[in-house]
Formats: C-alpha cells, structure tokens, sequence
C-alpha cells in the first residue's frame, strides 16, 4: 500500500514538473545564403546576420576546418558579419566545412540556465585544384519532323588555370545505338572558374519520328568529357501509354494515359471506347482536354459497367485536333466485393490475429516457467551445497 502510494506522489511530481517548464521559443539566425562557396584566392566574402527571438546577450563561436579564415564582428543590436578572407597561396583541393552558432547567454539575474538556445549555420566550401577540369552537360531538345535540333553543351570551370580551348563532337544515333549522324560545335576558351556554353545544329529531314540519342565528346586542352541526352523527333500523334483494364460492375472510373508526341500543342483531346460486340454504341466518351508540347495527360471518365463477369475486346479511339486513331485494347469485366465478403476477410484476419497472439503469450508464458524453474533448482542446489 505504501509502495502503491509513493508511485502516485512520484507520478505527480514528474507531470507537475512537465507542466512547470518555461515556454522556450528558440533563437534565429537570418541572412543571405551563401553555401556552396567556391574558394577563390585572395578573395573575401562578408555576409550580414541578424539574430531573433534572443532574450538574454548572444555569443557567436565559429567552428569546422575552415574555421581560421573566418572572423565575426562585435554584435550590435543582435546583427553582426560574418567575414571569410581566402588565402593567396593554393591550399589542399576538397570539400571544407565552416559552422557560425549563436548561443544564449545566461546574465547573472538570468532565472533558468535550463531556457537558453541557440542556432547553428553550417557552410560548404568547395576548394578546385590548378589541374585543368570542367563539369559539362549536353541539352538537345525534342523537335517536330523535319525540324533541326539546336544542341547546346554547358559548361563550368571546376580550376583554378584557364583552358585555352574547348570543343565538341556531337554524335547522334538511334536506339539500336546506330550511329545516323555527326556534327560538331564552334570551339572557344574557358577562363577560370567561369560558365560557357558551345553550340552545334542538326537537320533532322530523313529521320522518322522515334526517340533518339545524342553524345557529346568535348574536348579541352588534351583532355575530354563525355556527356549524353535523349530527344524526340515528332509528329502530330497522340500516344496511348496505359489505360484502365480492369473495370468492377457498376460505375467504375476509366483512365486512359496519353503522351502528345508534337511540338504544337494538341487541342480538344479526348477518347472513345467501342466494344466488338456493341460497334454501333460507344461505351464511353471521355471530356475533352488540351495538352501542351510533349506533355502526358489523363483521359478519364465514369463508365457503366453492366455485363457480365468475363473479357471483352474493344477498340480506345484517340482523337486530337480532328484526326482519329484506334487502339486495340482488352477489358476485364469483374464482379464487385460484397459486403459479406469483406465482413468473412476481417473476421479471419482478426482470428488470425488472436491466434498469434495466443501463440505468442504461450512461448512467452512457457519461457517465463522455464526461467523459473532454473531459478528454483539453482536456489535449491546452493541450499543443498549450503549445508
């Protein structure tokens, strides 16, 4: 009964302590981003902080091991800078990092050293190296037929030396990766740690509308980087990419998924379904929608579903900007789930559940006799041994 009552007082007293903590509403620390940095020799970096929510005097510390070319100045009404001098001379390549923390601090009528909280910025510094080297990626956007292709190569400096040349060859190949073509851009520098870009353009007559391949071989200064994209070549089609197959009795949604396989965009869009056995009644008309250059879009409608269980083949026309094309498809006409049936699953899967129970209550009740027992015969054997 004691025992029983000492748990209570200890029970209040923890929930009355709960109750008892101060309201804490954490610091903030606002200014411009500023990681990633590029590390750049010689170069010096301020950045303006303002601190929030601060109810007692704030300490700024600096750490990470970038920690010895950055400085703080004194604070004044909570806003302070934050100073990043990069040394002239090179140091080691790699990804260096720099923490700034605000931090509360306790004056001395401060009531509970328990409500201080601070905020923690950390900042990436990426170092390049004197070797030559430049990260590149190729854009080659999708056309309509006959179209030509204008291919774009990005490029960006990742070193501290000017390139004196860079160049590309463009290779263009199907998805059989046989090569159809190649062109080649204008050639040009690339001074240190700036961004470029170099061009090349593709006559796309005499190639079908398909997807297809480009790779870009880019050459500066006796080195090279390969960089690849895909792109279409279009006509005026509409693509069906899925539809709703399995259909319940009743009033099931259908979705049929289409891809606008054109650079212009494809105006009053919508489906019709016909089954082979009702070609004189169509089963349903979806709404009408548009769909932008090369954009995938959603057909759908409410469809009555009143035959029976079984398969069914019919016909999905797609039709867009007064053209008409069919599709083959294949229904699956399904019976719904009755009540019943859903009420017998959640019976077996509750009696399921108690027989694991059960089963489980009886390895742990068998383990806790096992226990017990060792424990008893252990006791004996040393009251045995005892005397």
């Amino acid at each position: 009964m004691i025992a029983k009552q000492r748990e209570r007082w200890i029970i209040l007293l923890v929930v009355f302590f709960v109750v008892s903590l101060p309201s804490v509403e954490s610091i903030g620390l606002s200014g411009v981003r500023l990681s990633p940095i590029t590390y750049v020799p010689g170069k010096s970096i301020a950045n303006h902080y303002y601190v929030t929510d601060a109810s007692t005097p704030i300490a700024i510390s600096l750490g990470g091991n970038f920690e010895k070319y950055a400085t703080t100045t004194p604070i004044i009404d909570n806003q302070f800078d934050l100073i990043i001098n990069f040394p002239e001379e090179p140091i080691l390549p790699g990804i260096y990092f720099l923490t700034l923390n605000a931090a509360e601090v306790a004056g001395a009528d401060s009531a509970s050293i328990g409500a201080l909280t601070s905020v923690t910025k950390q900042f990436t510094i990426e170092v390049y190296s004197i070797e030559k080297n430049i990260i590149a990626s190729l854009s080659a956007p999708s056309v309509n037929e006959n179209g030509t292709i204008h291919f774009v190569v990005n490029l960006q400096s990742r070193t501290y030396s000017d390139i004196d040349a860079v160049s590309a060859k463009i290779v263009i190949s199907n998805v059989a990766n046989v090569t159809l073509a190649e062109v080649y851009t204008n050639n040009r520098s690339l001074p240190s740690l700036t961004e470029e870009t170099i061009t090349a353009s593709f006559n796309t007559t005499g190639l079908r509308p398909a997807s297809y391949f480009a790779r870009a071989y880019i050459s500066y200064d006796h080195r090279q980087k390969i960089a690849d994209a895909a792109f279409r070549i279009g006509n005026m089609d509409l693509i069906l990419l899925n539809y709703t197959s399995d259909l319940e009795q009743g009033f099931p949604l259908f979705q049929a998924h289409v891809f606008n396989n054109w650079g212009n965009s494809l105006r009053n869009v919508y489906a019709t379904i016909i089954l082979q056995d009702q070609p004189l009644h169509p089963w349903l008309q979806t709404p009408n929608i548009n769909l932008d250059p090369w954009q995938e879009g959603v057909l759908e409608g409410i469809v009555k579903v009143d035959l029976p269980a079984g398969k069914y083949n019919g016909t999905i026309q797609l039709v867009f900007e007064g053209e008409h094309k069919e599709e083959p498809a294949e229904f699956i006409v399904t019976e719904p789930v009755s009540i019943d049936k859903i009420k017998s699953d959640h019976e077996l899967s509750r009696k399921n559940m108690i027989i694991q129970a059960l089963a489980i209550g009886m390895l742990i009740l068998i383990a806790l006799i096992l226990f017990l027992l060792k424990r008893n015969n252990r006791k004996h054997t040393l009251k045995k041994n005892e005397l």
